[in-house]
């Protein structure tokens, strides 16, 4: 190793001795799909996380099509059971409700869990389950996935042709009653419509958990910089997700990834960009081919970044944002202490 690579490896230390956070893991739905098994997060997870340095990790409560719609609530139940009995069977993870929490979670060496949900189908049209959901500990809410649903539309994997309907009036109550609650409302995954619906309505800093820009992937389920725009003017944050960097596989690489992170801080600041991974390849790979060919055909075909697969490559990340020229405290930001502002604002 040369004198330069240890400094930047020294450096990359540094920036992850208070961890990183990540906005987005679809890894409950992975812990039901192997309830059977015990100790899954430990043997299957917390290696990775370690390897990363990953401190605070929202897991994501999201229901397949396959259970919908009589098993909605009960496998989003479910979902929430397998984090605390993984957890505490663990004890090295805390699920958190507050940025105090997180704070003491951090303090105990602890990887901090969020719990929050990816599509309102877990509450069909009953607006007092969202005060279950909360009490659960559930604490931001991303009203759709890529569909429609009882909350209004997702937005579409191409770039024209999402609904213009907007939220319906069960997503409006939806968003009035999280901010009511404390929950943090997530636009990610809203059909344009949808978005400036929630905007128009909320008054809190806005946050997209994961997302990438359309200036590189131009599909409605991405952000504009118009929308980007928004969430900067009112002291948002965004995401960037290591799945939709591109269109095309050979684009799909980490220089791409850094290129959406450069392109929304020069948008609108340094402090409204963070992560949102959305690594995915892991339940991706357990489908069969049936299954991969079903969502290319619904949605997209995933092209995984060949250096940024999982959470122990986070450290590919970090280099990369050094070598692009980012100084350090920009890099603090966007690894943790722009979500921390978010946390500490809203939770």
């Amino acid at each position: 190793m040369t004198t330069a690579e240890k400094s930047i490896e020294e450096r990359i230390d540094q920036l992850h001795a208070d961890g990183i956070v990540d906005l987005h893991f679809d890894m409950p739905m992975d812990l039901y799909e192997k309830r059977y098994r015990t100790n899954v997060l430990a043997t299957d997870f917390l290696p990775e996380l370690e390897a990363g340095d990953i401190s605070v990790l929202s897991a994501a409560i999201y229901i397949e099509d396959r259970y919908m719609p009589e098993m909605r609530l009960r496998v989003a139940l479910d979902q929430i059971s397998r984090l605390y009995s993984e957890a505490g069977e663990s004890g090295r993870f805390a699920i958190c409700k507050s940025h105090e929490e997180i704070l003491d979670a951090h303090k105990a060496r602890k990887i901090a869990l969020l719990i929050t949900m990816e599509g309102v189908e877990p509450l069909g049209t009953d607006l007092e389950l969202l005060r279950v959901f909360y009490g659960l500990g559930v604490r931001a809410i991303g009203l759709t996935h890529a569909q429609r649903n009882a909350a209004g539309d997702g937005g579409i994997f191409a770039s024209t042709g999402s609904s213009r309907d907007g939220l319906t009036e069960f997503g409006r109550d939806v968003v009035r009653q999280c901010e009511a609650l404390g929950v943090i409302v997530d636009l990610a995954h809203i059909s344009p419509t949808g978005f400036e619906d929630i905007l128009a309505i909320t008054t809190k800093p806005p946050i997209v958990s994961h997302t990438n820009a359309r200036k590189y992937y131009d599909i409605e389920r991405n952000v504009s910089d118009e929308q980007i725009k928004m969430i900067g003017e009112r002291g948002g944050v965004i995401g960037v997700n290591a799945v939709l960097v591109s269109p095309r596989e050979e684009e799909s690489t980490l220089d791409r990834y850094v290129d959406h992170i450069e392109h929304i801080a020069n948008l609108i600041g340094i402090d409204c960009v963070g992560i949102g991974f959305d690594f995915f390849e892991f339940i991706y790979c357990q489908w069969p081919e049936s299954r991969q060919k079903e969502l290319a055909a619904k949605f997209t075909t995933p092209h995984f970044i060949p250096d940024l697969r999982n959470h122990s490559h986070a450290r590919n990340l970090t280099r990369s944002l050094i070598e692009r020229g980012f100084s350090d405290a920009q890099i603090e930001r966007v690894l943790r202490g722009n979500w921390m502002r978010i946390f500490k604002e809203l939770l």
